[in-house]
This record gives structure tokens, sequence and C-alpha cells, in this order.
């Protein structure tokens, strides 16, 4: 474990070094790409429906994934289901997975867990791990069978010994807690690392809370921040939820109120409620967040609506005795809160105006003061760029175009921000499925707009390597890359050979900065948001994206690569 005071002093050094890099160019979108946008995934379909109507188990298990997912066809659960069960009567055990989950979850057939057993078992037996995990957890609920954690632990065993995460988590909660077995917080140590080494989320905010409260090791509360920022980092709720309690109170990490709002505002735009009561705290009494008794009132409205008592009692007791809390100051409290929907960064009604509600700029003339590249995520036209790019923006505009793009929401402390362009749908970006697995030394491309239109206004295309995968300070939430970026290249998309996006620059270090630090200049020391941050932040928005596949994915050209990604990258433009 690192010493989490030296990384902090670390970061702060290395940020002073640090500079955002903007981006320009000009809009290429042909009118064309939509049609093109499905051409992959109808060949696919027609790729296994011809494999699977000769016999193929392994095609027939991804044809029924095509109609499951509704992924070049309209999506069909009863389609799902007889390839599966095609595939099954082989005794392929992810067929039989699938099966079991469809009975599970109830999807084109009836709930019955009575089925969904049976089809985990089926593949369990052959040693399935996701079988197995199922089974486990159907034994700990009571989901067609007697709730019995002897029966659970061994499913658990037998999964976890395969290197499964979940079930090692599962497993070690359980030693934890006592359920099934005596309690041992060796064990559940030895097992919950395990899955924290994979980068399972749940273990890592498991470990985090087994070092704050001194179970089973000696407290540390510097290690359970660090455990709680892995979690965090990956979007999960109750990671960013501890971390911003550990920032509150200045346990493990320097005391920083406005670092508490920030995750706290991360987990409680995802519903969480303990989250959402915590950010009406710092609202209501002005910590780390100028005092606004409307704000405290919505967020703590959202909690209470979630049963959450504490929400409950602050807002009906505190905030109205405030003098300055008027019937029309409640009123847009409500409207905000019943109006919320997750995802969403609470704002009050006099910001409208700002980029960040999306209106219509005033009748004053405004000049374009910056670009930046942004890349299309989904079929609903939405787009991911940096926050940077986007900040105190009177308009964002797609360049070339009249057109004013809605800012969604930002996410301020991962430097990203959610658009929504305007007219057709256009290609949309394939992110990889294992962005989180790279390599120090593979081989990446980053495509995007710099210098606005200096160079190319087709786009500009840059090979290099993961040079390291953490960041800035080893934030988790970046990766280092040596492709060379100019000024105007934040939001470009990174792109592992198969074309898949695997992160998005961020920031390069400042060569006068560096020299006057260090008295040597950086040679391509870049920063790129992971792909593994710019997922959260899709799933937390709800927004569907187009994550790859192996199954038919090959390596591309470096050209091929180019006139991929220009169909899905553009520029945009922030005016002021």
């Amino acid at each position: 474990m690192r010493n989490i005071h030296m990384h902090y002093v670390k970061l702060i050094v290395t940020l002073m070094l640090a500079v955002l890099v903007g981006a320009c160019g000009e809009s290429t979108a042909p009118s064309s790409s939509k049609n093109e946008a499905a051409s992959t995934t109808k060949q696919s379909f027609v790729e296994s429906k011809k494999r699977a109507d000769s016999g193929d188990a392994d095609a027939q298990v991804n044809l029924g994934l095509l109609y499951g997912k509704g992924e070049g066809v309209p999506q069909d659960f009863a389609q799902a289901r007889q390839w599966w069960q095609k595939a099954a009567a082989q005794g392929d055990a992810q067929a039989q997975v699938n099966l079991g989950l469809l009975y599970a979850k109830g999807e084109g057939v009836p709930q019955d867990f009575a089925q969904a057993r049976q089809w985990y078992e089926k593949a369990a037996t052959q040693g399935n791990a996701q079988a197995q995990v199922n089974l486990g957890e159907m034994y700990v609920r009571s989901e067609g069978v007697p709730q019995n954690f002897a029966q659970a632990r061994q499913w658990y065993e037998k999964a976890a010994t395969q290197g499964n995460a979940q079930a090692q988590v599962n497993l070690g909660e359980m030693y934890a807690r006592s359920e099934g077995v005596p309690q041992d917080y060796d064990k559940a140590m030895e097992w919950i690392q395990k899955a924290a080494a994979q980068g399972h989320a749940r273990a890592q905010v498991d470990l985090g809370e087994m070092y704050a409260d001194g179970w089973g090791v000696p407290k540390d509360a510097a290690k359970a921040a660090e455990w709680y920022q892995k979690a965090a980092a990956q979007g999960d709720a109750d990671g960013q939820l501890r971390l911003g309690r550990m920032y509150a109170t200045g346990e493990g990490v320097p005391k920083d109120a406005a670092k508490a709002v920030e995750w706290y505002q991360k987990a409680a735009v995802q519903g969480d409620e303990a989250a959402q009561f915590s950010l009406g705290l710092s609202y209501l009494i002005g910590d780390g967040v100028p005092e606004d008794s409307v704000l405290a009132y919505a967020w703590l409205n959202l909690s209470a609506a979630q049963g959450n008592e504490n929400a409950k009692g602050v807002r009906d007791i505190v905030i109205p005795k405030r003098s300055q809390f008027s019937s029309a100051q409640r009123a847009e409290a409500e409207r905000l809160s019943s109006n919320w929907k997750p995802g969403q960064v609470l704002r009050r009604e006099s910001e409208s105006g700002s980029a960040a509600d999306n209106t219509a700029p005033s009748g004053g003339a405004l000049t374009k003061k910056g670009t930046g590249t942004a890349f299309i995520v989904s079929p609903e036209g939405h787009a991911v760029t940096n926050y940077h790019v986007v900040a105190n923006c009177k308009e964002v505009r797609v360049q070339g175009r009249s057109d004013l793009v809605q800012l969604v929401t930002r996410d301020e402390v991962s430097d990203l921000a959610l658009l929504k362009l305007p007219g057709e749908t256009r290609a949309i970006a394939t992110l990889s499925p294992k962005a989180g697995a790279l390599r120090q030394g593979q081989d990446i491309v980053v495509f995007g707009f710099p210098l606005d239109s200096v160079l190319s206004s087709g786009g500009n295309l840059t090979p290099g390597v993961v040079s390291a995968i953490t960041g800035l300070g080893n934030n988790s939430n970046q990766i280092q890359i040596t492709a060379p970026i100019q000024p105007g290249s934040s939001g470009s998309p990174v792109m592992n050979k198969k074309g898949q996006v695997v992160g998005m620059v961020s920031m390069q270090l400042s060569d006068a900065a560096m020299a006057k630090h260090t008295g040597a200049l950086p040679q391509n020391v870049n920063f790129a948001i992971s792909g593994q941050t710019l997922n959260a932040f899709l799933d937390a928005q709800k927004v569907p994206h187009k994550t790859g596949s192996s199954f038919f994915a090959w390596e591309k050209s470096l050209a091929d690569l180019g006139d991929h990604a220009r169909k899905w990258t553009t520029a945009v433009e922030c005016w002021k």
C-alpha cells in the first residue's frame, strides 16, 4: 500500500505541472453514416445466423444475445430463448446460464425460479462459475429454494476458487457476517482482497470499511481512503459517499469540504439517499458550497422520499425555522426535486441561461472562446467531451453549424461532460468491454481536431502506447499515453487497435512548468480519462451506449481507424 499522505503531496505537485488541452477542427459527419452504424452489427447477425442454422452452439449463443439486446434485429426474448435452448440442448453452459437468467428475471417468459435453478444447476455442474454464483445467491435470497447458507457457501467456493470476483466477495462477506460459517475476519479479508485486486468495486468498499473500523486488521484510515477511492473512481455510489465522508472529517485524507461535496454529489445523482442527505446538509450550512436553503431542501426532499427519517426531520423542522426561507423558495425546491431524474445535478432556476441549463442565449453578441473534440456514444445523439471544454460557456455548438448543443450534465471531478447533439442520428463509438484491462505498452490511437483548423479540418490521427495505467499522482481515473496531442485535443477518443474506445484525452504536462520545476522538458507525457471512468459515467447517466465484443472484432490499420473514428467524432465550440 502506498503512503496516502505522500500520494496527496505528489498529486498536488503534479497537478501544478498539468495543463488542460483544448481542441479544434471541422465537423465531418457524412449524412449516410447512420446507415453505416448498423452495418457491423448486421454483418454479425448474418454470420451468426448462418453458423447457428448449421448447429454451431457458439453461434446460437451469440445469435440469442443479439436478439436479447436488440442489436441488428428487434429485441425479441422469445427468439433469444429458442436459440439458447438449441445450444443448451448441446450442453453449452453459457446458453444454460442465459436461460436461467431469462427465467429468474421473467424476460420473455413468466418468472420461474424453479426453472432458473434447473438451468443454473446444469451449467454449474459443468463448472460454469457464473452459474455457481447465481445458484449461491438463490440459496441466500431464498428464491425458489429454502434459504440455506451452507449450500450457498459451497457454490460460492466452487466459483471463487476459479477466480470469480463476485463469488469471492460474497464468500468473504459470509465470513465477516457469520452467515452459515463461524465469523472469521482472516478468511473474510483473504477472499475480499482477491476480489478487490480484480477491481471489484463492492470488495474495494468492503476492504475500506474493514480498515476504517478495524475489523480483523489494525485501523488504518489512509488505507480505507485508498480503497474507497478505487471504488469511487469506478462510479460506485457507496464508495463515493464514504470517500466524501472521509474528506469531510479529514480521516485518511486532508480535510476538504469542497472535495467532500464533489463526492457526495457524484453519489447523490445516482440516487443514493445517504449521499443526498449529506449533500443537503452541506448546502444547509454552507460547508464546501455556498449556503443555499433551496438546494438543501430539494436534496433532503429526495432523500426523505426514499425513507431517510433524518432527512425528513431536517427538511420539516430545521429549514422552515429559517427566516429567509420563503414560501416561493420552498415551491422552487419542491419543483426541483419533483422534476429530478437519476443522473441530474440539481441547479437553481435562477441559473437558467447558463450552459448547464442549455437555454437560448441572450441577445448580446457572443464570440468563440475555445474548441474541443467530442464523440457520439448513443443513437439518440449523446456525445461526451471534457468538462473543461464546455465549462462556463454561454453556448456550445458543433463546429460549422449554428445549432446549439445541449449540455445534459457534467462531472467536474472526473472532467467529463455529457452533450446532446442536434440533428440526425450519426454513427456511434464502440466502447471497449475490457477498458479496465489495459496493459502498459499496449498500442493506442488518438483521433481529434486540434489547433483550430491549423491542422487538418478532417481530423488528426496520432498513434502511441499506454505508458502507465494510472495518471497524475497514481490517479486511477486516468491513464498515461505517449500519443502526441496538441492544445485543442481535449475530448478526443483514445482507441485500441480494434477501434474500441479505451479512454478520452484530458490533459498534458506543461513544458514550461515542468522545465522550471525539474530542469527537464517532458516527452509526450499526456493523460487520458480511463475507459472504466467513462463507462461508469455513462452508466450513471443511463445513457445507452455500445460496448464492443471480441467475437467478431479484429485489429484495423491506422488508415481504417481514422476512417472509422471520423464517422462519430466531431469538433465542438465554446461561445461566450
